[in-house]
């Protein structure tokens, strides 16, 4: 029985050490002279796709209850709430003073927050247009003027949202009024995907990215806030990884090359959680060099752990870099480790209606994942732990009749419950 017992220890030791010392593998990816293209990519499986970065000028979060529009920003479209009116004035715009009014951005560190969005006052106002709680439709009470390059300036008004068909409807035009489009924007083919986006300039639907669950990163452009010299933060067009919603990463400097002790540090859910600053422009030698001994570990939609290090970073003229990874640890060795996390949901049976809660004070960021019984993820969002204590309610998710699985899960805690719809 001692031998036996021994054994066991020698064999979960050697599964530790497998992932405490992992070979690394290098990529060498490139995103085009000039930083031209995005590229998203896996952790698992390398780069899944590209896209050409200008082809886009606004996109909408394709969440059914969701109101979060981006601009391209990336590409130097810039977003200004017209300040001397309302929607009734879409006929007679003045854009009198137009150099002095204050552009808005995307958020940096959170993808459904976009720019349209930046004046948000909180529920039922989300900036473009205010939440209406008897048919749950959002309705613009704002107009908006967006610059696009090559393009010019634009008038902007996102006048609706169907929220339970998923619908957009909006309307642009030149400043002038000329080339008015009415546009009724069907967001369901499209949920798979994280974002749907959209030309104004061609007037036409741009799908131009993979299932949502397929990548971890995106390596593109994009603002963010960046200290000056004396520690003032502005925002500045920068180029590095962005993490996919859904994803956490964290950031261990300086560590020595086989360092794995990954679970040391909160992991981060922010869009730049792993941003822009790996790397730094030389001025002396005129080149770009890569940050020594800088780990970041990412937690990917399969909950596997994988540790990443940036090699070399070439510049805008090849648009050329190299990064190193390795698996650091899987989802079957760490999540054993996970408390396991009582969840209550009622109604059950339900119809479509429903919210989920859990006794336990638990901190930070939760993730609430919905799939069917053939494992299609059917829904993901984030919450807080007093999200979860309050009761979370999703929403009204269209769902089909039918057995789910509502799984809550964070760094420390995973809780697995059945839902019925009927």
């Amino acid at each position: 029985m001692k031998k036996l017992f021994y054994s066991f220890i020698i064999i979960v030791v050697s599964v530790q050490a497998v992932f405490s010392q992992p070979l690394p593998t290098r990529d060498s990816l490139s995103m085009g002279s000039g930083y031209a293209n995005d590229i998203f990519y896996s952790m698992e499986n390398g780069q899944v796709s590209t896209a050409p970065r200008n082809n886009w000028d606004i996109a909408f979060y394709t969440a059914r209850f969701s109101a979060g529009i981006l601009v391209n920003d990336s590409y130097g479209v810039m977003l200004y709430t017209y300040p001397d009116g309302d929607t009734s004035d879409w006929n007679q715009i003045d854009t009198t003073g137009l150099s002095t009014w204050t552009p808005m951005y995307n958020s940096h560190t959170v993808w459904e927050d976009g720019a349209f969005n930046a004046h948000a006052k909180g529920h039922p106002d989300y900036g473009w247009g205010i939440y209406n709680p008897v048919n749950h439709n959002l309705y613009g009470d704002s107009l908006f003027i967006i610059n696009i390059p090559e393009t010019g300036f634009k008038k902007v008004w996102i006048r609706e949202k169907l929220s339970v068909d998923n619908i957009y409807v909006f309307r642009f035009a030149n400043l002038d009024g000329t080339d008015q489009q009415d546009v009724q924007l069907d967001i369901n083919p499209y949920t798979d995907k994280r974002f749907i986006y959209y030309s104004l300039t061609k007037n036409e639907v741009v799908d131009r990215e993979p299932v949502a669950d397929s990548w971890d990163i995106l390596f593109t452009k994009y603002i963010d806030m960046v200290p000056d010299n004396e520690g003032n933060f502005s925002p500045y067009l920068v180029t590095g990884a962005t993490n996919n919603v859904g994803t956490k990463s964290n950031h261990f400097y300086p560590v020595n090359p086989v360092f794995n002790d990954w679970a040391s540090k909160p992991m981060d859910s922010a869009k730049n959680s792993i941003g822009y600053d790996w790397k730094s422009f030389d001025m002396e030698s005129f080149s770009w060099t890569v940050t020594d001994s800088n780990y970041y570990f990412l937690r990917n939609y399969n909950n596997d752990i994988y540790r990443l290090r940036f090699i070399e970073w070439d510049g805008s003229q090849t648009g050329n870099f190299v990064l190193e990874k390795n698996l650091a640890s899987l989802a079957s060795v760490h999540e054993q480790s996970a408390l396991q996390l009582s969840l209550n949901v009622y109604p059950n049976p339900a119809s479509n209606h429903f919210t989920v809660r859990s006794d336990e004070n638990l901190q930070g960021e939760l993730l609430l994942t919905i799939t069917d019984q053939s494992g299609r993820q059917i829904f993901q969002n984030q919450y807080s732990g007093s999200d979860l204590k309050n009761g979370i309610s999703p929403g009204y998710l269209n769902l089909s009749q039918g057995l789910y699985l509502l799984k809550i899960s964070s760094d420390n805690y995973v809780g697995v419950e059945k839902l019925l719809i009927q």
